[in-house]
């Protein structure tokens, strides 16, 4: 009976040999607002690239069927002093696919991109696996 007492005593003094609780900011709550806010960062960034990008498209592209195919393709990057140069791989699309995603590579370079003060220009090839 003395020791499950002394246990319980010993229980009890330790939360209080911590001190007063304190307020502890809410770690899960900023990380869900963090991500939310990056969400619709990325979200609201997207639509004004599609936007931009069908402004200087001179045809209709239907963005669903050709934005994934450009984004879906195996390629290569080449970056120089004064230019990067993304090569994206068209083998084995069909030929309207292939057109589909040319026209959007040109409305693409038409508004003259940059990353780091460089002009970027994506070029479509059919390159071998």
């Amino acid at each position: 009976m003395k020791d499950a007492q002394h246990k319980r005593d010993q229980w009890a003094e330790q939360p209080q040999a911590l001190g007063p609780s304190g307020q502890r900011a809410d770690r899960d709550f900023r990380q869900q607002t963090i991500m939310t806010i990056r969400t619709l960062l990325l979200e609201n960034t997207w639509r004004a690239f599609m936007g931009a990008l069908l402004g200087t498209l001179q045809t209709k592209v239907s963005l669903e069927t050709s934005l994934p195919r450009l984004f879906e393709r195996s390629g290569a990057r080449m970056e120089t002093s004064s230019q990067g140069v993304y090569g994206v791989n068209t083998a084995g699309l069909s030929v309207p696919y292939r057109r589909r995603l040319t026209r959007g590579v040109e409305g693409g370079c038409a508004m003259d991109l940059t990353d780091q003060g460089q002009p970027i220009y994506v070029r479509l090839k059919a390159m071998s696996p």
